[in-house]
C-alpha cells in the first residue's frame, strides 16, 4: 500500500498503484510553471513525500483515538456507578484522550484496591487521589481556555462551537442534583469542583473497578 498525493487539492490517500486521477477531485493533470515561465502540464497524482506520508499517519491516529474515547464515553452508560465515580470517570478519560495506554502502563494497579499490606495500600491510595486530582484539574484548565477560545461562558454555548469530546460537552453530561434538574441549570465550574475522590480511592464499587479493566483490556487489543 503506497501514500499518493494530489496536487490539485492536496487530497492524501493510500492505494496499491498510482491512479490517473485523483479520486477526490478527478483531476489527472495541472498546469506547472518553470523558471522561463514556460508553463506545461505535469500529472497531478504523485507519491506523496516522507513528511507527506507522517502527517496523514499521525492524523489518522488521531481520529481513530478520538473514536475510541468518545465510544468510551458513550459506553459508560453500561456501568452502573456512583455520581462521584461516573464523573471521575468522564474526567479520566478526558485526561488520557491522547494517550489512553498510559492508564494501563503506568495508574491502573494504583487504581484498583485490595493491596497486600497495609503500606501498598496507602501508597496506591495516596497516588490514585493525585492522579484524580490531575485529570479534574485538566479538565478545569481546558473548559477554561475552551471559554476563552469560544468567547462564552455556559457550557451549552462552547459545547456547540467546539468539537465533540471538549471539556465543555463532557460537563453537559455530568449528572444534576434533583433541585438543578428543576430549575433547569446547566452543569458548570462547580459540579467539577464538587466531585469527591475519597470513595472513589478507597472504596470503588465492582462496576467501576469492571470499568477500568474493560478500558485495560481494550487499549491492550
Amino acid at each position: 500500500m503506497n501514500y499518493f498525493t494530489c496536487d490539485a487539492c492536496h487530497y492524501i490517500f493510500h492505494a496499491d498503484d498510482m491512479p490517473s486521477s485523483c479520486p477526490a477531485c478527478s483531476a489527472s493533470s495541472i498546469i506547472a510553471q518553470n523558471n522561463n515561465s514556460k508553463k506545461f502540464k505535469i500529472p497531478a497524482v504523485r507519491f506523496s513525500t516522507e513528511t507527506e506520508m507522517e502527517q496523514s499517519r499521525l492524523a489518522e491516529t488521531g481520529e481513530s483515538a478520538t473514536k475510541s474515547f468518545l465510544e468510551r464515553v458513550k459506553n459508560l452508560t453500561g456501568y452502573t456507578l456512583t455520581n462521584d465515580e461516573y464523573h471521575t470517570a468522564l474526567m479520566l478519560l478526558f485526561y488520557f484522550k491522547s494517550a489512553p495506554k498510559e492508564i494501563t502502563s503506568m495508574h491502573l494497579n494504583d487504581l484498583l484496591c485490595g493491596r497486600n499490606s497495609f503500606i501498598e495500600n496507602k501508597m496506591a491510595e495516596t497516588a490514585a487521589g493525585n492522579l484524580y486530582l490531575q485529570a479534574q484539574k485538566h479538565f478545569t484548565s481546558e473548559l477554561g481556555r475552551e471559554r476563552r477560545e469560544t468567547g462564552c461562558n455556559d457550557a451549552v454555548e462552547v459545547a456547540a462551537y467546539t468539537e465533540k469530546g471538549s471539556a465543555a460537552s463532557l460537563l453537559l453530561l455530568f449528572r444534576q442534583n434533583e433541585t438543578d434538574q428543576i430549575l433547569g441549570k446547566t452543569p458548570n465550574l462547580t459540579n467539577i469542583r464538587s466531585v469527591k475522590f475519597d470513595q472513589v480511592v478507597k472504596g470503588p464499587s465492582g462496576d467501576y473497578i469492571r470499568f477500568l479493566i474493560d478500558w485495560h483490556n481494550s487499549v491492550r487489543q
